[in-house]
């Protein structure tokens, strides 16, 4: 492939690591008919093409609006959207040091059980076990992310969040 490559520029001279780079992505045969300059162009226009791929599909699966303002794109977490990157920052919590744990205690009444219901997947899905009924804990830094969460969903009224040093039964899961 890449004597090829050579073979078709003839005596042009050629930044080696552009040229690897761009045979080793695929874009041999478009080094050989533009360059450098056309090789980028068309890495741009893949780029752009991926974003609106990813953008319908967030779109598609109402992670997002999205609408046009003029020549720009408004684009706004739906609530699906908000509650997927607080279960995504909830996963990339930085584990605690042994022994410590991020501890969530609620009593949420029965007429706010879809917040309820909300709050408890997001738990879940944030790698959360259940110590007691409404009891749930983790072996990560996820305090400031599940606090924000209470607050944005104006749960605060009925859900505690703690940090914690010793437990007198660590669930085996979390331990």
């Amino acid at each position: 492939m890449i004597l090829l490559t050579l073979a078709g520029l003839a005596d042009t001279a050629v930044d080696l690591g552009n040229l690897t780079t761009a045979v080793g992505q695929r874009y041999g045969s478009a080094w050989r008919r533009g360059g450098q300059e056309y090789v980028a162009e068309l890495k741009r226009l893949r780029r752009k093409q991926i974003l609106r791929t990813t953008i319908n599909q967030l779109r598609y699966r109402k992670y997002i609006t999205a609408r046009s303002v003029g020549q720009r794109l408004l684009i706004t977490l739906t609530n699906k959207g908000h509650a997927a990157t607080i279960v995504y920052r909830l996963k990339l919590a930085k584990p605690h040091p042994p022994g410590r744990y991020t501890v969530v205690i609620f009593d949420v009444p029965e007429s706010q059980a879809a917040a309820r219901k909300q709050l408890r997947l997001l738990l879940k899905q944030g790698g959360f076990c259940k110590l007691q009924q409404s009891v749930w804990l983790s072996q990560t830094n996820t305090y400031q992310t599940v606090a924000e969460f209470v607050q944005q969903t104006k749960l605060f009224e009925w859900v505690n969040v703690y940090q914690a040093d010793h437990l007198l039964h660590p669930p085996r899961r979390a331990s």
